[in-house]
């Protein structure tokens, strides 16, 4: 509705100035703990808490719109994602303590052989012309991947590992 997104903008428009969205991801990654923490919290409280409170908007939503805006930083985390942490990270997880799952997720990233795997793909999606797509994006298609492919061998017993390319 509009006047969500009116929120919403008032919202981002507000927090633009925030020092997380002067970041690529590869710098970011490269702050020590403490800084990279600090500057989610901040996004938390600054942004996340408070478009949450809109009626309508969720932790998927929030996450999808501050990607739109910094896609280069900001991950989708969307609901699958949000289940599979709060099932096998943290049972108490709730969508007030967003920074967790958002400090998890870059420290997911900071992991080196990870770090080094998404920029492999990200090279040989350049190779290949696809042009326009994030390390985040690339990680986050991953993960949607990943959850969709459980959710279908489990309902469906779709072993994803069968199919030949």
């Amino acid at each position: 509705k509009k006047d969500v997104l009116l929120k919403c903008k008032e919202i981002t428009e507000r927090a633009k100035n925030l020092d997380l969205f002067k970041y690529n991801l590869e710098q970011f990654l490269d702050l020590g703990v403490k800084d990279r923490n600090e500057l989610i919290e901040e996004l938390n409280e600054s942004v996340i808490q408070k478009m949450l409170k809109i009626n309508g908007i969720s932790l998927s939503t929030t996450t999808k719109i501050l990607h739109t805006l910094y896609p280069k930083i900001i991950p989708m985390i969307d609901n699958p994602l949000q289940d599979k942490y709060k099932k096998i990270i943290s049972k108490s997880w709730t969508k007030k303590q967003a920074d967790e799952i958002l400090t998890d997720f870059y420290n997911n990233l900071k992991i080196e052989s990870n770090r080094k795997n998404l920029n492999i793909i990200l090279d040989e999606i350049s190779r290949n012309n696809l042009i326009n797509l994030s390390r985040i994006r690339i990680f986050d298609i991953l993960w949607w991947s990943y959850l969709k492919a459980e959710k279908l061998r489990k309902k469906h017993r779709i072993n994803w590992n069968t199919i030949r390319y």
